[in-house]
């Protein structure tokens, strides 16, 4: 039976807790910090675009030489105002799903994506966020977070 390795094997410098499930097929990573702003520019100079970025390598272990994944980034909020956008990519082993987020947003959001066929020996998760602010604007703003990554083996 095909599970998730115990200990994550590489990570980026963001923060966050890796919650295994008793029988190993499932996993949740928790962030305290994975967020980008793109501030307003009230005198300080505060950059036009702002970037993030977390990866994991998550091994799999077991027999199976095929498998199917889901992966869910859920509890995402974003918001935007006149002129500012946001993006997110999450990818896994190269499949790769985006949401851009244009002005005037104010949401929670949720991507999925599906890994399915040969299984590797790990999984490489990576998620970037993007936050852009209209910089002619000094009250443009963004701001982009992810709380939660869900993965289960089905």
């Amino acid at each position: 039976m095909l599970t998730f390795g115990q200990v994550p094997a590489y990570q980026t410098d963001v923060r966050f807790d890796y919650g295994l499930s008793p029988d190993r097929r499932a996993f949740t990573l928790s962030f305290s910090d994975l967020q980008v702003p793109a501030e307003p520019d009230v005198g300080k100079s505060a950059l036009p675009i702002t970037s993030r970025v977390f990866c994991l390598v998550v091994p799999l272990e077991g027999a199976e030489e095929r498998a199917e994944i889901a992966f869910h980034v859920s509890d995402g909020f974003v918001t935007t105002s006149d002129g500012a956008t946001a993006t997110a990519v999450f990818s896994v082993n190269g499949q790769t799903t985006i949401a851009d987020f244009r002005d005037n947003a104010d949401q929670s959001f949720r991507q999925e994506l599906k890994l399915s066929g040969n299984m590797p020996p790990e999984c490489r998760v990576c998620v970037f966020l993007l936050a852009g602010r209209d910089s002619t604007n000094p009250s443009s703003q963004a701001f982009l977070n992810v709380l939660t990554i869900d993965a289960e083996i089905i």
